[in-house]
């Protein structure tokens, strides 16, 4: 088996299954589990990914048989609407077993010995549960420095803070070795964003550009229609800074902003990330404010009317945690010294989208008008959701007209283009998980210095008394900050559109 987490090992078709195994799912009982995770191991069992002699095992509180665990993950799909994952789950039944573990008591650790008695090896222990649950499940394995033997997967948010987080780490880092640690952020594991390392790293045409000198702008925008749902009781701990930008944006920055690593090897990536967290620069609060967060009000999404986040249920009735955030910082390299790197995030927003917008110069002297009044200019927009794709925005000259431009795309749709479906990001990742591949997650530095990051705002805000403010919902979030980009010379991807 690969320890290396070389990012482009290997085969992963139908023809070429994993090994036997055994994957422990902790918290098989959760929104999260039966959400993504159980789809992704259905769909990776319906098309010949498992062997016959892997095992999975659902973990949670309640003594449930196997077929009722089923019966309970198929009712939760129709509920959502997912037809297409509910068609795979009888492929798990053949593999599957339960186990009744309650962490934190006594009896926990000899319930969970039992199950996995005589399973094979790899045992995976994947940790879908609140971080405040994790050291009550390190503390329940046993110590095991292989990763042939012992693998152990943490979702985010690693704790809520750096404090926290670090005294998960020292748990983990008392029992095991960092190659069997893999802290996952399932945008990692997005097509488009392994499309991104490919477009810079296999072609020599973008990365030369990818400089200030050639770089306006850069945006990163994680957009959300739904609001908090039923998440209430997690999301009033956590926030937009922590839920998200902690996280996944982090991530997708460092991803854009990395310098070529020597290897596509997993700690060549990672090290290559942890430059570029270490040298962001944290925004300013006061004065020209560099972030904005906001808290949604009521409003009109798609047409129907929705509540204000003060008026969803679990929600406490002063609540001053933000749904919305914007804020600019800078990656303080040679590479992009001066270069305003713009992030947002927000719930009860139009419409549900990600995306990563490059934004190059203008040429020096323009010769031709824009049509609409304005130039949009050249941009290399990387889509990660509802679709994965790329998009590369150029000026044409429009029929008819002899001086002036018009942007036209030259798109790259990977399901078009390869005429087999994308895999999800979870099926991508627990692949990797079972055959060691690293290069898609996190190493212990990366989190601590992204919680570093976060930890330093949430402070400030707080230390000069800056709360959210309110938007309507169905909106971009606050003028405020529409106002923030056009500071820095930018409009946000939706302001752009002519």
């Amino acid at each position: 088996m690969n320890q290396s987490g070389n990012l482009g090992s290997g085969s992963d078709s139908p023809a070429n299954p994993v090994g036997e195994f055994t994957f422990v799912l902790h918290g098989a009982g959760g929104d999260l589990a039966k959400r993504k995770i159980i789809p992704a191991l259905a769909q990776l069992a319906s098309v010949g990914y498992f062997s016959p002699g892997a095992r999975l095992i659902f973990a949670q509180r309640e003594a449930l048989s196997p077929a009722q665990a089923l019966a309970e993950v198929d009712a939760f799909l129709a509920r959502t609407g997912n037809d297409a994952a509910r068609a795979t789950l009888p492929a798990l039944a053949p593999l599957l077993s339960t186990c009744s573990v309650r962490l934190g008591e006594a009896t926990a650790k000899a319930a969970l010995d039992a199950a996995i008695a005589q399973g094979p090896h790899p045992v995976v222990h994947y940790a879908a549960l609140p971080s405040s649950r994790f050291k009550d499940l390190i503390a329940c394995l046993p110590e095991e420095r292989s990763a042939q033997r012992l693998r152990l997967v943490l979702e985010k948010p690693l704790g809520f803070n750096a404090r926290e987080s670090a005294d998960i780490e020292a748990a983990a880092a008392a029992k095991f070795n960092e190659d069997q640690i893999f802290r996952i952020d399932h945008y990692l594991g997005k097509q488009a964003v392994q499309n991104l390392l490919a477009l810079r790293l296999g072609n020599r045409i973008f990365e030369p550009l990818l400089t200030r000198e050639h770089v306006a702008s850069v945006q990163i925008t994680v957009a959300e229609d739904l609001g908090v749902e039923d998440r209430a009781g997690f999301y009033e701990h956590a926030g937009a800074l922590r839920d998200m930008v902690q996280s996944h944006m982090l991530q997708l920055l460092a991803i854009v902003a990395m310098e070529p690593p020597v290897s596509l090897e997993a700690n060549s990536l990672r090290d290559e990330k942890l430059k570029v967290l270490r040298s962001l620069k944290v925004p300013q609060v006061l004065s020209t404010p560099e972030i904005i967060t906001g808290q949604y009000a009521d409003g009109y999404v798609k047409g129907q009317p929705v509540p204000g986040y003060l008026n969803e249920p679990g929600v406490q009735a002063h609540s001053c945690t933000e749904t919305y955030v914007a804020f600019r910082t800078e990656v303080q390299t040679w590479r992009w010294a001066g270069v305003p790197f713009l992030l947002r995030t927000g719930k009860r927003m139009p419409r549900r989208f990600a995306e990563i917008v490059i934004q190059f110069r203008d040429v020096p002297k323009p010769l031709y008008e824009p049509v609409g009044g304005h130039w949009s200019g050249n941009q290399l927009v990387i889509h990660l959701q509802p679709d994965d794709k790329l998009e590369l925005k150029l000026l044409a000259k429009t029929p008819g007209e002899r001086l002036r431009l018009k942007p036209v795309s030259l798109d790259l749709d990977f399901f078009n283009t390869w005429r087999i479906p994308v895999r999800d990001a979870y099926e991508r990742l627990i692949t990797d998980i079972l055959r060691g591949r690293l290069s898609l997650f996190l190493r212990r530095d990366e989190v601590q210095t992204q919680w570093e990051f976060v930890d330093r705002i949430l402070s400030d805000l707080k230390q000069h008394g800056l709360g959210p403010v309110p938007y309507t919902s169905g909106t971009y979030g606050p003028s405020a900050a529409t106002a923030m980009a056009l500071r820095t010379g930018a409009l946000w991807s939706e302001d752009g559109v002519s």
